[in-house]
């Protein structure tokens, strides 16, 4: 697995492999285990480094000085073959890390912006360009609405919006997809215009914008240099020291655009290196209130923690849209919900999000199958004219009849539950066995019999929980069938 989500890394991987300069090197452990096991071994090989530099200088100094002493010769050659034989530590040199920070804003208005009532979403003529998940999820009558490429009506997506973003705040822009990030962090950013209400930015306000979508922002044809000149001239820079080509080249150079590189079109650039051209324009701005939406999407894991460090050193406020865990976890001290329509604050952190999310699913699950239940089918072929229909039973017999039903397929279905509930435990006991069996295979003083042993053990049982599971969508499918059937009132599984 390749993944520049350190999280995700470190609840999945149990193994870490780590290529640089041509070699691969193995670590038993997550990602967490294994910076802090690269970060010792770069320590110990720089104090070894040093060491060895100390003994070599003190070795030619000898060679130097007696090399032309016939009394001192042959102690002088030895240590020229002691230095041939000594195999030289390589120095720590730390991959091109990559280090930038935001510029001290000019001012800090207070608030920032008020939003009243606000209405946000997409007029006719921005249709077109909108996300078609976020286009289509208009809550103008709390369902989902087809998206309609043609339609010439605005597509409301958040309505009744009443927000106050101050100076200094890390706010977190939480919300599954689809329900409007984006669409709100762009209207703020002035790239929408807001459909109703108001949106009130406090004087001196100084936006700088990272979308999702970089290019966005960037023309593929141009040049880092050609961006830079462009920027400097909007924002009345054009003729200072800090304009000039030169300057302005230093300044790239800084976010990882050496020599001919700010020359090459930007089209031909990797998702990483727009990213960091758009972060070096969002900078030269020098902006009071930063939006970003998804900005680490290109980021390896480096630059990702560069991006950490300068968000958490700028001095104005964050209103930050990632999926990136680690990001929000460091830099965010609130979280704002987009979701059903509207934004509200989110009490809590990110594991209680989790768990939030995880119940809306369970809530989403059970409306769907309530309207599944209770719908007519459609499919029914009326009645023939000659059939004559059945007389209607007495209300005493009705209910007779129905709790027979009910009965009857509460006993075609017993067999199922319980299978359902012998393959949830097996599977529970698997869990506990694998999750023993990682931490030894992680451990240090694991042998390679045991390690071996190990291995089999752990692919015998995911073999076993593969089959269990399949089995467990088997049950629960037929559980499932007798509950969609006529007049049926057993409890769907896990119910």
């Amino acid at each position: 697995m390749i993944s520049h989500d350190r999280e995700f890394l470190d609840a999945v991987t149990r193994v870490t492999l780590h290529i640089e300069g041509g070699r691969l090197t193995r670590y038993g452990g997550n990602y967490s285990a294994f910076e802090e096991l690269r970060a010792q071994q770069l320590t110990l090989q720089q104090a070894a480094f040093a060491k060895q530099q100390d003994k070599i200088a003190h070795l030619q100094k000898f060679i130097d000085r007696f090399k032309a002493k016939a009394t001192k010769a042959r102690q002088a050659q030895s240590r020229v073959k002691a230095l041939e034989r000594m195999e030289r530590i390589a120095p720590v040199l730390a991959e091109a890390e990559f280090q930038f920070e935001f510029l001290e804003p000019a001012n800090l208005p207070n608030p920032m912006l008020a939003i009243s009532e606000g209405v946000f979403g997409y007029a006719a003529e921005d249709l077109r360009n909108a996300p078609e998940n976020e286009a289509a999820g208009a809550y103008v009558t709390g369902a989902a609405a087809r998206f309609d490429s043609e339609s010439t009506a605005p597509r409301v997506i958040l309505r009744g919006v009443n927000r106050t973003v101050l100076a200094g705040q890390r706010i977190g822009i939480l919300g599954a997809n689809g329900q409007g990030k984006s669409t709100f962090v762009k209207t703020v950013a002035r790239t929408l215009a807001l459909l109703g209400g108001r949106l009130t930015e406090g004087k001196g306000l100084s936006i700088g914008y990272f979308a999702q979508q970089e290019l966005d922002v960037l023309r593929p044809q141009d040049t880092p240099l050609e961006h830079m000149v462009r920027l400097a001239r909007e924002t009345g820079q054009a003729g200072s020291e800090a304009a000039r080509e030169q300057q302005l080249r230093n300044f790239l150079g800084r976010f990882s655009f050496p020599g001919e590189m700010v020359l090459q079109p930007v089209g031909q650039f990797s998702g990483g290196e727009k990213a960091r051209l758009v972060l070096a324009m969002i900078v030269w701005q020098r902006p009071n209130l930063l939006l970003l939406d998804e900005p680490t999407n290109h980021l390896d894991l480096a630059t990702r923690e560069a991006l950490a460090v300068a968000l958490n050193e700028f001095e104005g406020t964050v209103m930050l849209v990632s999926h990136d865990r680690a990001l929000l976890r460091s830099v965010c001290d609130e979280f704002w919900l987009v979701a059903r329509g509207g934004v509200a604050p989110f009490d809590g952190d990110l594991e209680d999000y989790q768990r939030h999310l995880q119940d809306e699913s369970r809530r989403r699950r059970d409306e769907l199958a309530a309207a599944a239940t209770s719908a007519p089918t459609g499919d029914a072929a009326p009645p023939a004219a000659a059939e004559r229909p059945a007389p209607a039973l007495n209300p005493a017999e009705q209910r007779r009849q129905d709790a027979q039903r009910r009965q009857q397929q509460a006993e075609r279905a017993r067999p199922h539950r319980r299978a359902l509930q012998q393959a949830e435990q097996r599977m529970q006991a698997i869990e506990r066995e694998r999750q023993q069996l990682e931490a030894r295979l992680s451990a240090a003083d694991c042998a390679p019999a045991e390690l071996a042993d190990a291995g089999r053990r752990l692919k015998a049982l995911q073999d076993e929980l593969a089959a269990l599971e399949e089995a467990w969508l088997t049950h629960a499918s037929a559980i499932e069938a007798l509950t969609a059937a006529p007049g049926a009132d057993v409890a769907p599984a896990g119910g």
